[in-house]
């Protein structure tokens, strides 16, 4: 539940190659998320069909018509390197991930408070998943630590 009159983040919008993996893998890592809407539309002369993967407040759009891969996250580019999630069970997340395929690349660093890693989907959109230990907003947030 959001707070009123709080701005908030209400989705992002990706474009892959295989919608499908990138819906399978969001479903599979947040089964509480489903296809809460879809379509097709003309994207400046091409069809591409859209999904909005999430739940009632939030969601990510996935739509067709990706071309190229998408660059190295560990080099030097302009656009989003990855999306981050809340989840309420890290261990439980990465457990089904990697039974479906998808390991974990690399874990953030260590913090009392949070814990966090960073795993990609076959369309190669990295995600980071997080779990906080804290509901106080300076432990959650600091970043001294």
């Amino acid at each position: 539940m959001r707070e009123a009159n709080k701005a908030y983040v209400e989705h992002a919008n990706i474009s892959v190659l295989n919608a499908q993996e990138t819906i399978d893998f969001l479903t599979t890592a947040i089964p509480s998320w489903s296809v809460r809407g879809q379509g097709e539309m003309d994207w400046f002369g091409e069809k591409i069909q859209w999904f909005h993967v999430g739940d009632d407040n939030t969601y990510i759009a996935v739509q067709t018509g990706g071309k190229g891969v998408v660059q190295n996250w560990k080099e030097s580019w302009t656009g989003v390197k990855h999306i981050g999630i809340v989840v309420p069970d890290l261990d439980s997340l990465v457990t089904r991930l990697d039974e479906a395929g998808y390991p974990v690349d690399h874990a953030g660093a260590r913090h009392p408070f949070r814990r966090n890693v960073y795993i990609f989907d076959n369309n190669r959109i990295q995600y980071e998943f997080m779990e906080y230990f804290s509901d106080a907003p300076a432990e959650r947030n600091d970043y001294d630590l």
